[in-house]
């Protein structure tokens, strides 16, 4: 009885252990969409100064270079802060979280925000040598390229929130899988002996039922089992037992009821 109940509790524990990991894994993904739309932020804060150049380039006959090129320098500081944030926390999310995922889209968006940096901080050499030299006109062209950099900037920085909302909804959604028995000829029959699961990837025992009932361990269903690989099987009752059966949980294996259901094979010696 003692075995029964230390085994219940390092099954709950185990799965209250992965429940808790992977809600610090979304914690790290919510840092990396911050920092996403700390780049917008910054984007439509440089926005305005280029609207303020553009203003008094062609109606106040002002325009102040020097403050203009200290704004952008400001403002490609903060996106390459931001970028490798964004960079830092999606990778930490990756390396402990349970739920496989891809970070290269996000690397690429971050070295594209870098590179528009570059082709930005070019920009600004010209306006500012443009305006310089009095060439108004040349400085008032070179307004709209900017605009077009910083706009790349805005939508990569949108395209990282959409997909970053993607592994979030990956990690957050849950299945239910309920074992069904079927003889040897396919017909449906009972087994009591009482079934389990385990996650191929934490090793990680998982009972039926739900952990804070009491009758956890019994019945034949697994509920709010995240994203992964098991192998669900069933223990060993006098000569009796089943066969164990690998799946991938996804979306595609749901039945119209909501629930994926596993199909184990009962054998008697």
């Amino acid at each position: 009885m003692k075995k029964i109940i230390f085994l219940a509790l390092t099954l709950t524990l185990g799965v209250f252990g992965q429940t808790v990991a992977q809600s610090v894994v979304v914690q790290d993904l919510n840092y990396a969409i911050q920092s996403a739309e700390n780049i917008q932020q910054e984007v439509s804060v440089a926005r305005t100064a280029v609207n303020q150049l553009a203003k008094q380039l062609t109606i106040l006959g002002n325009p102040n270079a020097t403050l203009f090129a200290d704004k952008m320098n400001y403002h490609v500081n903060s996106v390459l802060n931001e970028s490798d944030d964004m960079q830092y926390f999606i990778g930490l999310a990756q390396s402990n979280s349970t739920i496989p995922f891809s970070t290269a889209t996000i690397s690429n968006n971050a070295n594209e925000l870098v590179n528009q940096n570059d082709i930005l901080m070019d920009l600004t050499n010209q306006i500012t040598t443009a305006i310089n030299a009095n060439n108004t006109n040349e400085a008032i062209s070179l307004i709209k390229p900017i605009r077009a950099t910083l706009t790349k900037q805005y939508n990569l920085a949108a395209d990282s929130i959409s997909y970053i909302e993607s592994i979030i909804t990956l990690i957050e959604t849950t299945y239910t899988v309920c074992i069904k028995t079927v003889d040897s000829q396919g017909n449906p029959t009972t087994y009591t002996a009482g079934f389990y699961a385990q996650n191929t990837n934490t090793n990680e025992y998982i009972y039926p039922g739900n952990p804070n009932d009491q009758d956890y361990g019994q019945g034949n269903c697994f509920y709010n089992l995240t994203p992964g690989t098991y192998t669900f099987g069933s223990y060993q009752d006098y000569f009796c037992g089943t066969n164990s059966s690998t799946i991938t949980l996804s979306q595609e294996l749901v039945n119209t009821n909501g629930i994926i259901e596993v199909t184990l094979v009962v054998w008697c010696e």
